[in-house]
């Protein structure tokens, strides 16, 4: 394996993953922009739109595997020149996220918001979560129609469509944020369930806008998308067979992190409110990674389409370097101004005090957690979603929740050994990860 990056793989790369990263990062700042602005509230409303944020996530990512279905099928069906078939997937896949997203929408919305104050003792903390969750959770909808379209656009090389409709998102909830978590210009003062109605305002809107640029008639053309005869339910069973691993993989890891922020939050408020700021800047630091990864999966996914496993592995390797210079910048950030970045959010000095050292081991463990991220990707977007539910099942679950309740709960040795423990887990999951794609299976998946 080489070291160093190669100027040709590696600008082609970027090509594709440069706007997806642009794109996640906007749309990581609505979660950051909810953070900022909620922390100006006090601990308890930080911790409440942490915790909110983190469980409504496990629910929306889950349902959000779609996209990862989508993109497998429908960049393999690109690379084998069958453009058509291609379009229908995308057809397909907004099918599936109707009827899961109109669950979300009517049913997990009431759901999540009854159950929340089983996941915090402090009063405060439930109050303001609860409301918190309930709006978020009502983007179900339109977030499952963002997805199926963010998988085929990105597996057709279109990358940039995404892009425009999640930074159309951040301006929005910038705005939305402001008027409904502070009371201005009219609008009712909600606090942090504010935060969560402007989250959801500004997704309702990124579906629609989304839905207007993609009627391009040279695109149409091509692919033949929106038309009803395009649902076949055979499409939908390939779709499905990929993605629900892909979301359970989401659901596993992100309730070990739900357990991790329960845990946490026995230890006390304000080690609730450093966690829910170190899992914050940590969410942008993997964006390169992911971004990455999801340009891995689909020139992956092309490549095995035109029956060239040599060259995709080679776009896999590139990938996977990129990603560990970059988050590994990003760690050494981190390892050096924890303190400086902590104020960025809160102007607590219990909160940074107690936050300092885990950013400082998330900045530790940066080239093990791009490793896993991008490769992870790319063993999905070749078809082995399966494989990688078994090792978050198996990292996580095996590794990481019972180790976490044992230092936390039993042993009572604090917040730092349980970061510790949680970046041993991404080092045990991205070694993994980076050993299943190196011994090469993964080239003879059908799709």
């Amino acid at each position: 394996m080489r070291l160093l990056v190669k100027k040709e793989l590696s600008s082609e790369v970027w090509k594709l993953a440069g706007p997806i990263v642009l794109g996640m990062i906007s749309q990581t700042l609505m979660s950051l922009v909810d953070t900022a602005m909620v922390g100006r509230l006090g601990p308890a409303a930080l911790g409440a739109t942490g915790l909110g944020g983190l469980l409504s996530w496990m629910i929306l990512g889950t349902l959000g595997g779609l996209h990862v279905g989508v993109q497998a099928v429908s960049a393999r069906r690109y690379g084998e020149g069958n453009y058509t078939e291609a379009g229908k997937t995308l057809d397909n896949g907004i099918l599936i996220g109707f009827i899961f997203g109109s669950f979300c929408t009517l049913f997990l919305s009431h759901l999540m918001s009854w159950l929340f104050p089983f996941f915090s003792d402090d009063l405060a903390v439930t109050d303001a979560g609860s409301g918190y969750i309930f709006y978020r959770m009502l983007s179900g909808l339109p977030f499952m129609v963002i997805a199926a379209q963010r998988g085929f656009f990105n597996s057709i090389s279109q990358t940039h469509l995404h892009m425009r409709v999640v930074l159309a998102n951040n301006i929005l909830n910038v705005i939305l944020n402001y008027c409904l978590i502070f009371g201005k210009f009219g609008f009712p003062r909600m606090e942090a369930p504010g935060a969560g109605l402007a989250t959801t305002l500004a997704t309702i809107i990124g579906a629609v806008y989304f839905l207007y640029i993609s009627l391009k008639p040279k695109l149409r053309r091509k692919f033949g998308y929106y038309r009803i005869k395009n649902f076949d339910w055979s499409i939908s069973k390939n779709i499905f067979r990929l993605a629900v691993p892909s979301g359970l993989q989401v659901l596993i890891a992100m309730s070990g992190y739900s357990i991790f922020n329960l845990a946490v939050a026995r230890i006390g408020t304000i080690e609730l409110a450093a966690t829910n700021v170190v899992i914050t800047i940590w969410s942008m630091a993997f964006l390169p990674g992911a971004g990455l990864g999801v340009a891995a999966s689909s020139l992956i996914g092309q490549k095995l389409g035109e029956g060239n496993p040599d060259k995709a592995e080679e776009y896999g390797w590139e990938s996977v370097r990129l990603g560990i210079i970059a988050m590994g910048s990003l760690g050494i950030i981190f390892l050096l101004f924890p303190e400086l970045i902590f104020r960025i959010f809160t102007d607590d000095l219990a909160v940074i005090k107690a936050g300092k050292i885990p950013l400082r081991i998330i900045g530790m463990i940066q080239i093990f957690d791009a490793a896993g991220m991008v490769l992870a990707s790319a063993l999905q977007g070749a078809g082995m979603s399966n494989w990688v539910l078994k090792a978050e099942i198996a990292s996580c679950w095996g590794f990481f929740v019972p180790f976490t309740l044992l230092v936390v709960l039993v042993l009572n040795w604090g917040m730092v050994v349980a970061w510790i423990v949680l970046g041993t887990y991404l080092t045990i999951y991205g070694t993994a990860v980076t050993l299943k794609f190196y011994k090469g299976k993964w080239k003879d998946v059908k799709v």
